[in-house]
């Protein structure tokens, strides 16, 4: 009796508190751990301690290889709601809202090993019965990976290979998962091109494939007709806003505008890319977003007098055009429908890019 009572210790009181307290799967993991306590205790009082002492291993025993075998998915999502932080014009962000459906993202956790290497296997090919082009595999919460889960990468990378499918992974730059990948030579056998540091980044490189047969991703300057905030505009109020526009060009790698700067200009991307950024103490650089050809950023600058609110640098040789605020004024004051009609367009722009933050949102918090 006194073993038995000693089974119930400052732990199994708090597994007594989960019951009533938490949500549905912490009240289920300490009914089943008190349970465990309960039949070691009642084994203890009415038979024998060392009996009681081997079932509670061979039971914990158990438990962990079920728990090991579980779904190594997380979650799974598809791209038709959810973006990456690249800002692109309406008809591109039309063609994936169509065709987004065919970019599958796998969020993982936990082990992979071959417990749960070919239960993943399976699962891509249960979901492949969708159409599917593009597949990413978050590693990020894969706490290990033994030579059979590494294998089981193997298998997938090749099975959609010979489905003339592509393959994605996401893995921290020194984390577990690149580790191993390393020490088992996955990369070997995988484009660098085809593995990312975060999933924004994957699901960016998945749109952009689906965007290849597009000339807007083959480097040719857009006119200015074709950038999204003037695609409705006439010959005319196209011809009375040019002459207020400044070309700039900026090199790879150079700063467009500092967080903190003043706001004095918006910019439409005629060529190139531009990201913008912000510094945090903690966690270093975030990527917010990137902006392509027929973009426009900074439209903020014609709204109010703010500082800007993040940095913005040049991923690549990038060609822009400038309207400051005091040209804006000017042409409100000579044009003033004009000018109402480019205010409407960035009106409309930034709230086309909120429905499509919300939805990210939302996709996420499912």
């Amino acid at each position: 009796m006194v073993v038995a009572i000693q089974h119930l210790d400052v732990w199994s009181l708090r597994l007594v508190r989960g019951l009533t307290a938490g949500s549905s799967s912490i009240r289920r993991h300490a009914l089943l751990d008190l349970s465990v306590i309960l039949l070691v205790a009642t084994i203890s009082v009415a038979l024998d301690i060392v009996l009681a002492v081997f079932i509670g291993i061979a039971i914990a025993v158990v438990l962990f290889v079920v728990s090991m075998s579980r779904s190594v998915v997380r979650r799974s999502y598809r791209c038709g709601a959810t973006r990456s932080r690249r800002s692109r014009t309406a008809d591109d962000l039309a063609l994936l809202t169509h065709r987004g459906e065919t970019i599958l993202v796998m969020e993982l956790q936990g082990a992979l090993f071959f417990g749960t290497g070919e239960k993943l296997v399976q699962e891509i090919e249960h979901a492949l019965m969708q159409e599917t082009l593009i597949v990413i595999l978050n590693l990020r919460r894969v706490n290990e990976i033994d030579s059979t889960g590494a294998r089981a990468l193997l298998e997938i990378n090749a099975m959609l290979q010979a489905r003339q499918k592509t393959l994605l992974l996401v893995v921290g730059s020194e984390s577990v998962p690149m580790i191993r990948l390393r020490d088992f030579q996955i990369l070997d056998s995988i484009r660098p091109s085809h593995v990312f540091a975060d999933s924004d980044r994957a699901i960016e490189q998945a749109e952009n494939k689906l965007l290849s047969d597009r000339a807007i991703l083959d480097g040719a300057e857009l006119p200015l007709s074709e950038v999204g905030v003037l695609i409705n505009f006439s010959e005319f109020q196209i011809a009375t806003i040019a002459p207020r526009l400044v070309r700039e060009e900026k090199a790879k790698g150079s700063v467009v505008f500092q967080e903190g700067d003043p706001s004095r200009n918006l910019l439409m991307i005629t060529k190139g890319t531009a990201s913008a950024y912000v510094q945090l103490p903690s966690s270093g650089r975030i990527r917010l977003a990137t902006f392509g050809p027929g973009t426009t950023f900074g439209e903020l600058a014609l709204l109010d007098e703010g500082p800007r609110s993040a940095t913005v640098m040049a991923d690549d040789y990038l060609i822009c055009y400038s309207l400051s605020k005091d040209d804006f004024v000017a042409l409100a004051n000579e044009e003033p429908a004009v000018a109402i009609k480019l205010l409407a367009s960035l009106g409309r722009d930034l709230s086309k890019r909120l429905r499509v933050a919300n939805g990210t949102i939302q996709e996420l918090e499912l």
